[in-house]
């Protein structure tokens, strides 16, 4: 295959709990906050939703996403390929809900390697998925995992803490991925394919057992997103991969600043909308209300249909979040849901008939006693209404019915 890369964009995304004293801990590591310029704003503004940029551009940092941005410039080797690699840049999405529990950040890492070709960056991308993966840094061999949080994240770290949003995550990070060619490719289809499911170049065209099923190739392709000629996407739960020919330029501002920030951020908002969904259904059982009121406040603020007046956004915007299944852990919560709202409604009638009933005892208790009073005030001193034998009994019998009827409500 003829090597006619002009550029690409490489991008490993990962997942991490935080807290307030994050912003701090990234200012005092070399981090600076990204505040959008207000040319970027007023164009923001006349192509997207409101409820979309207040959460993904917006300065209101209680509600926003804020971001943060460090430059690298950190070498190492993969030591599986020696291959040496440039970690670029990270950039942290810091997203702010007070409803959560655990307060969610998005990071992304650019990696960058010389003269590439579509080999190398199959290997890397393939290499750099998983934390584990083995890099020689400054003479030392270490996991990629830990030379993230003790070189690029340096006062946090984005795993060990056990939590809902690290066992979502698992050990391996997303890929986000932008090549561009100087002519269109005639397999750019199967070259999709097989860097978005970081297979080996030309597993599409061998005959061997690794070689995809026809079935699995249709329903991988049922998330290609093609509207021009020029360039195709490919959205995958764990990748999004975009091949194409005078589509991205790094010398180009425009160019630059759409795929690096503004098709970005749809990919970033849609995994952390992912994420979300698969923590609160992850241990919803443990406290449903809580979980139903969660998902409640989320759905309101994050759900949307369409992110754009511009039709392209909203084509990428839709396929990532099909791809990505969002609108069937929506659904399967919302089943939960009723099935809680049925069993509220149950627990609620069923302390309702008992509080009835414990009611009418306690009348029947005091029955005597008021016909006895009226016995007195209309002086009839020698007669006795009722037999305290069977009044007690009664009393005996009621408790216990009482009690029968209680422990049967909880079961």
């Amino acid at each position: 295959m003829k090597n006619n890369l002009k550029y690409y964009l490489h991008r490993s995304v990962g997942f991490m709990n935080y807290d307030e004293r994050l912003t701090k801990d990234l200012i005092m590591d070399g981090f600076k906050k990204i505040d959008e310029n207000q040319e970027s704003l007023n164009y923001l503004k006349s192509s997207y939703h409101t409820e979309y940029l207040k959460i993904m551009f917006s300065d209101n940092e209680n509600y926003g996403v804020s971001k943060f941005t460090r430059e690298l410039n950190l070498s190492f080797s993969i030591t599986s390929k020696n291959i040496d690699v440039e970690a670029k840049n990270i950039e942290i999405f810091c997203f702010h809900d007070d409803y959560n529990i655990e307060q969610i950040a998005i990071f992304s890492i650019e990696y960058n390697i010389e003269n590439p070709d579509l080999h190398k960056i199959s290997d890397i991308s393939y290499a750099l998925k998983f934390n584990e993966t083995e890099i020689n840094f400054k003479n030392k061999t270490l996991k990629l995992e830990d030379f993230i949080n003790k070189e690029i994240l340096i006062s946090t770290s984005f795993n060990g803490k056990d939590s809902l949003v690290e066992q979502f995550a698992g050990k391996k990070f997303k890929t986000y991925l932008v090549l561009d060619f100087d002519q269109q490719l005639t397999n750019s289809k199967d070259l999709l394919f097989e860097l978005g499911t970081a297979s080996k170049i030309g597993t599409l065209t061998s005959n061997n057992l690794n070689t995809p099923s026809n079935s699995y190739k249709e329903k991988i392709f049922k998330n290609l997103i093609s509207c021009f000629n020029n360039y195709s996407c490919l959205a995958l739960l764990d990748s999004f991969t975009v091949i194409g020919s005078n589509n991205f330029n790094i010398k180009d501002p425009n160019s630059q600043k759409t795929w690096r920030d503004t098709y970005y951020s749809i990919y970033i908002f849609n995994l952390y909308v992912k994420c979300t969904l698969q923590v609160i259904s992850n241990n919803f059982s443990e406290n449903p209300m809580t979980k139903r009121r969660e998902f409640q406040n989320f759905y309101n603020k994050y759900y949307f249909k369409k992110i754009s007046f511009n039709f392209l956004p909203n084509e990428i915007f839709e396929g990532i979040s099909k791809s990505i299944e969002v609108e069937e852990d929506i659904n399967f919560i919302n089943k939960r849901l009723e099935t809680v709202a049925v069993q509220v409604n149950e627990k609620q009638q069923k302390q309702q008939e008992l509080l009835l009933f414990a009611i009418s005892v306690i009348a029947l208790i005091e029955i005597p006693l008021h016909v006895d009073g009226i016995r007195k005030m209309i002086g009839i001193n020698e007669t006795y209404v009722y037999n305290i034998s069977f009044y007690t009994s009664l009393i005996i019998i009621l408790s216990i019915l009482l009690i029968f009827i209680s422990r049967k409500n909880r079961y």
